[in-house]
């Protein structure tokens, strides 16, 4: 089937200025199909949205997270990831932090309510003020994370390669992103 001129060059023309678009056209008169007594004209136009190549990203790291968590010994310096919406937003976030974290992260916030709840009369008893020692665990546990992470990727070349696997689909994201924003996007 023979496309008319002018609805190639509309096609040509919405692809051209659509951002991430590949287009991919076959010779006129080149045959694709096989068959020599056929001629086509062929336009093939392939995207990748920023939400998949995203999504690229979230899968790379979700593999490699797997993989450290497998290999790690310390269970503590295993990392969970989690997504959370803010209030009044319908835009995701994807955090990542060790079990470690979330533990501190959970008994401050316990503490934290049961501190409020007291100072504001709902519960009598003692409602001491949240503890600074959470954060100074972390601190003192953060060589122990390094040094863990650093044996582990240099111990194995697939939790490496893992690594490199998701950097790369990062760097294609960013890319894409830049150039579909020209450059001004928030970091």
């Amino acid at each position: 089937m023979r496309i008319p001129f002018t609805t190639l060059s509309a096609m040509v023309a919405i692809v051209a200025f659509s951002p991430g678009l590949c287009v991919v056209a076959a010779e006129p008169g080149a045959n694709t199909s096989g068959d020599s007594s056929v001629t086509t004209d062929e336009v093939l136009v392939s995207a990748m949205r920023l939400k998949d190549l995203r999504e690229a990203v979230i899968k790379a790291e979700d593999r490699m997270l797997a993989r450290y968590s497998e290999l790690n010994p310390d269970k503590d310096l295993d990392i969970e990831c989690a997504q959370f919406t803010p209030t009044g937003t319908h835009f995701t976030h994807r955090y990542c932090m060790t079990r470690l974290q979330k533990r501190a992260q959970e008994k401050d916030s316990r503490e934290f309510l049961s501190y409020m709840s007291y100072m504001s009369g709902l519960t009598a008893g003692g409602g001491a003020a949240p503890s600074s020692e959470t954060g100074i665990r972390l601190m003192e546990r953060a060589p122990d994370y390094r040094k863990n992470l650093t044996k582990l990727l240099e111990d194995h070349p697939d939790l490496r390669e893992l690594l490199v696997e998701r950097g790369n689909a990062e760097r294609r994201y960013i890319a894409e992103r830049s150039k579909r924003t020209k450059g001004k996007v928030p970091q």
